[in-house]
């Protein structure tokens, strides 16, 4: 298929395209120190490192010990290949909203896809120390709350076919210790019917999710309340999963026939 020539916008937005210089400049040279960051688009340090704090918040780059800017796990993940998500989305939104004004949290919606656990929707707190929006995140759904919860429904072999099998890929194939450790944890899950993440995914904050299944059991995806870790255990205690579990009962009723476009 032919295409139309690539011509520059008439009214260009320059901090965005600043932001999508970097993010092809790490993608392409696989890391960068903020000097060699702020050289490639011409700009001042100070300016390179605020957009590069907002490619790392929305995951697409992320820094390691040496301080170099790396791609992040969002930078090469294609879309879910669903096309009814947005269908999900849209029958999670009122239950979400409710409750993240009874819990005064952020409420995120999580798929899985594979591996990989993806925010796809997201009503954010209105307190000052608050858990941000995520969505579009995609931390590995072994550590993030939601992840784990959907992880816990699979049966021992489409679990194994993930970590352990020949199509494991070999940065995700987990050694049979981690597998047993995980597995004996996904179980933990599957018999309380939630799972928490206490610090997993970023340090000083937590989830707590639950599944959410349509009529025939499957496991759609998940209901995340995120919240900062020292709100954790109150939380807890003034009965957070019997309110997030009342939510997931009012969203199943809505999702009753919604049939997942393919198996993930």
């Amino acid at each position: 298929m032919k295409t139309r020539p690539i011509s520059k916008p008439t009214y260009m937005i320059e901090s965005v395209h600043n932001a999508l210089l970097l993010l092809n400049a790490v993608r392409d040279h696989g890391s960068l120190r903020l000097k060699d960051a702020a050289e490639e688009i011409g700009v001042a340090e100070s300016t390179a490192h605020r957009l590069l704090a907002m490619l790392i918040y929305h995951g697409f780059v992320v820094q390691d010990e040496s301080r170099r800017y790396l791609p992040g796990p969002s930078i090469g993940v294609g879309p879910t290949g669903s096309s009814w998500t947005r269908t999900f989305r849209d029958a999670c939104l009122d239950s979400m909203h409710e409750l993240a004004s009874l819990t005064g949290e952020t409420v995120n919606l999580v798929v899985r896809t594979g591996i990989e656990s993806r925010v796809i929707g997201a009503v954010e707190s209105e307190k000052l120390l608050r858990v941000g929006n995520r969505q579009g995140h995609v931390p590995p759904a072994r550590t993030s709350a939601g992840g784990r919860v959907l992880l816990a429904q699979l049966d021992d072999c489409a679990f194994a076919d993930l970590y352990q099998s020949d199509h494991a890929l070999s940065a995700d194939r987990l050694a049979p210790a981690e597998f047993a450790l995980l597995q004996r944890e996904l179980r933990a899950v599957s018999e309380k019917g939630y799972a928490t993440a206490v610090d997993a995914v970023e340090v000083g904050l937590s989830s707590v999710a639950v599944c959410l299944r349509n009529g025939e059991g499957d496991a759609l995806g998940a209901l995340v309340v995120a919240l900062p870790t020292t709100r954790l255990r109150a939380g807890m205690e003034a009965g957070l999963v019997s309110q997030m579990r009342r939510a997931a009962a009012g969203i199943e009723s809505r999702i009753r026939d919604l049939r997942p476009s393919d198996t993930m």
